[in-house]
């Protein structure tokens, strides 16, 4: 194999604003990327003869549109096959092939360059055709098929076909790009697809841009995908970087979709993972079943999914807000039937487990159990929380359907000092609001997090100095965004004892003034070391449609969310995510 030495530099990654021909967030924002190390790359894609010679197969072989040319690509290829030649070529040679990173491609095939193709911007296509394999010098011919590699003019690095003839796998699973510079980029821990780089002589010329990026299952296998090896050390992922775990998946064991995700760690340290299952729709208050999977390593595994109240014909259970009781070991589950008799009026009902999940007690309705009650009472959504003196929280709001203003609900908490036998509906804040969740700071109080209905596009904060008897010191936090949408919030740790006092805080990182108006994407973690003054860190960990969400604290000390979204739209999966404080904090954590 020729091989071409590509040096260390640095460069600007994805689409520049207003790029002609440009795909929105797949290839966005465009960031700067520092390369590290320099390291040789192949001239050309892997041609069929070094494919044989290496592999001893052909397995493109009796393919339509293969080609019979030994010099064409290698095609049929699926980035398991492509791996499992590397690490022949790599055993054969003693010396160490893979796959380049998406990161490493861009670069080398831009070349030092910044236009949309390393040979320039070429707006009307005038040069392509003498510069790259494209569908239009190369499929509508007689021969339609990829062709013998290293014909086209190299780039200014000396590698051929970089932006034609075949897309070529790269090393990353595909996601979305993160926020900010970055260095040696190494794309994330799983997802279900893998990279694909530069166009192919199938592709329309704009497929062929530099920055163009698309992906497929690792198993595919078509004429146009093949591949190009590297030689050298492949780049490190960054320590405690985002290791992502599908939990609830639509479309799934019969239910349209899954939303409204609720995540707890347990008394023995395993985690819990709660959703609604909407059987037949997306819709709110459609047919729904309350459901939990349950996890005792850390995320990385999810037992099979458990039914605890399963809906009756229409029926919808909706808004799991769990809670530990510490003093008893055990684990509540609050939820609610919506609209059983009219609309906007909910039964209540409570759930216990004293072994950590495995077993729940049958649901047990509280509305005769709660002082002050008033049936418009919705949970969370999110978790509630035990306060250190014992008492128990559980964030909601209550309200109506007020045809002229869409809605008119308040923000307000249950508490309970009996461990749940007995709960107390505390008075409503004073702002239009509903989403909440609570957290308790290091002096006592209580901060409860609102999603505001003021059109203020960020999350209200009202302050509790009596655990939820009576909310004073509203305040509109314009540092935390929203569109608005469910937010989550959690004690990391508290002050004393050697340690910073640490909240966290998650949601969609948008501004607007109602939903829909902004798209949900953006799934940002905060992190505040005074109790919620000021959030100077935050970290993108979704850049696509996202949801819904819910944090939690490992034992471990790393960090878990589990959050609702996709690549297309919000309601695809709900996802588990764990990663360190120290990659959150990009290892400047303060002590």
């Amino acid at each position: 194999m020729d091989l071409a030495w590509i040096p260390a530099g640095t460069f600007l990654m994805g689409q520049r604003a207003g790029e002609q021909d440009a795909y929105p967030n797949k290839e966005t924002p465009q960031h700067r990327v520092n390369i590290s190390c320099g390291f040789w790359m192949a001239r050309t894609e892997v041609a069929k003869q070094q494919w044989r010679a290496v592999m001893g197969t052909s397995l493109w072989a009796g393919r339509e549109r293969a080609g019979d040319d030994d010099h064409t690509p290698a095609v049929f290829i699926s980035w398991d096959d492509a791996r499992a030649f590397v690490e022949k070529l790599t055993a054969q040679t003693g010396r160490l092939f893979r796959l380049p990173t998406e990161a490493e491609w861009e670069y080398a095939c831009r070349a030092g360059t910044t236009s949309r193709f390393y040979w320039g911007d070429d707006p009307n296509y005038e040069q392509i055709n003498q510069a790259a394999w494209w569908r239009g010098n190369a499929f509508l011919t007689a021969d339609r098929h990829a062709r013998p590699v290293g014909l086209m003019p190299p780039n200014p690095w000396g590698l051929c076909d970089m932006s034609g003839n075949v897309s070529e796998w790269c090393q990353d699973w595909h996601w979305f790009y993160g926020d900010g510079p970055d260095t040696d980029p190494v794309g994330p821990a799983c997802a279900p697809h893998r990279v694909l780089r530069g166009g192919s002589w199938l592709t329309t010329p704009g497929q062929c841009r530099s920055s163009r990026r698309h992906h497929e299952v690792p198993s595919a296998k078509q004429s146009d995908i093949g591949f190009r090896v590297v030689c050298g050390d492949a780049p490190k992922p960054e320590p405690g970087a985002p290791v992502f775990t599908d939990v609830f998946v639509a479309g799934t064991e019969g239910v349209n979709t899954y939303r409204i995700p609720s995540l707890l760690l347990g008394p023995d340290g395993s985690l819990l993972a709660f959703c609604e299952a909407r059987k037949e729709s997306q819709a709110d208050a459609s047919p729904t079943d309350l459901v939990l999977r349950r996890s005792v390593d850390g995320g990385r595994s999810w037992l099979p999914t458990q039914v605890l109240f399963r809906g009756v014909g229409k029926e919808a259970l909706m808004n799991p807000c769990p809670v530990v009781d510490q003093t008893n070991k055990s684990i509540l589950l609050l939820c609610e039937r919506v609209n059983p008799a009219h609309p906007n009026h909910n039964e209540h009902f409570q759930l216990t487990s004293k072994d950590n999940g495995l077993t729940w007690s049958e649901p047990v309705n509280i509305g005769a159990r709660v002082a002050n009650y008033d049936d418009s009472f919705n949970f969370g959504p999110g978790i509630g929380i035990q306060m250190r003196n014992g008492r128990l929280i559980i964030p909601g709001y209550t309200g109506v359907l007020n045809e002229e203003m869409d809605e008119e609900w308040f923000s307000r908490a249950l508490y309970s000092d009996d461990f749940g036998k007995s709960w107390t509906l505390g008075p409503r804040v004073p702002q239009l609001s509903d989403e909440c969740q609570v957290a308790e700071l290091n002096d006592g109080k209580l901060m409860l997090n609102v999603r505001g209905n003021m059109g203020k596009s960020c999350r209200g904060v009202a302050i509790s100095s009596n655990g939820g008897e009576s909310w004073s010191d509203f305040r509109w936090d314009h540092a935390l965004n929203e569109c608005p949408c469910q937010a989550s919030i959690i004690r990391y740790s508290w002050a004393g004892r050697g340690q910073k006092s640490r909240l966290l805080f998650a949601n969609p990182d948008n501004k607007g003034e109602k939903f829909n108006v902004v798209e949900r994407t953006r799934m940002t973690v905060r992190l505040s070391y005074d109790e919620g003054k000021t959030w100077p860190v935050k970290r993108l960990i979704h850049a696509g449609p996202a949801s819904y969400s819910g944090l939690v604290r490992l034992p471990d000390g790393d960090i878990g969310l589990i959050l609702e979204g996709g690549e297309k739209h919000r309601r695809e999966w709900i996802r588990f995510v764990r990663f360190s404080l120290s990659w959150l904090t990009r290892g400047q954590d303060q002590q």
